[in-house]
């Protein structure tokens, strides 16, 4: 199944689906495992935890990736 399926079955599954903020790789797989359906990467969290700089347009595609 395809991503796109997939968020698309649990937008149907889950009412209310709880989506979670997470700012790296190890906190997504740690809400992954906790069980949550659907998460975002939160670029002000990357730019702020990872990086250690502001969010102000600082950081860019290669460096969340």
């Amino acid at each position: 199944m395809s991503q796109g399926k997939a968020f698309r079955k649990a937008i149907k599954d889950n009412k209310p689906l709880q989506i979670v903020g997470t700012i790296n790789a190890y906190s997504s797989l740690l809400a992954k495992k906790s069980g949550h359906k659907a998460i975002y990467l939160s670029g002000g969290g990357v730019a702020a935890s990872s990086l250690g700089v502001p969010d102000l347009g600082i950081t860019t595609l290669n460096d969340v990736l």
